[in-house]
């Protein structure tokens, strides 16, 4: 069964953010890290109950070769993203979106 998406403005900024700082550093990597947000989006429409809870019920997909996390909430049969954040970042900072 596949579920909805719906990514939140403020993770789409997050994403932007990201991008550009990719494409400072070098233009291949921005276009490697869409790609493997997109790939990551894919799984979870199909998958979201695979990934554990990590807190106040947002669950975290990794990606693999980039330092990111997916925050995501999932409720009737909705997937709803609220931050994709590095994994540096002060916890702080994230926990009030959910």
């Amino acid at each position: 069964m596949a579920y909805k998406l719906i990514t939140s403005p403020i993770a789409d900024k997050d994403v932007e953010k990201a991008i550009k700082y990719y494409i400072e550093t070098k233009t291949e990597l921005a276009k490697a890290f869409l790609k493997e947000v997109r790939a990551v989006k894919k799984y979870l429409i199909k998958n979201p109950k695979k990934i554990q809870v990590r807190y106040s019920n947002v669950r975290i997909a990794f990606l693999k070769k980039f330092p990111y996390g997916i925050h995501f909430v999932f409720e009737n049969d909705t997937i709803v993203i609220v931050g994709i954040f590095h994994t540096s970042k002060n916890p702080k900072n994230w926990k009030d979106r959910s």
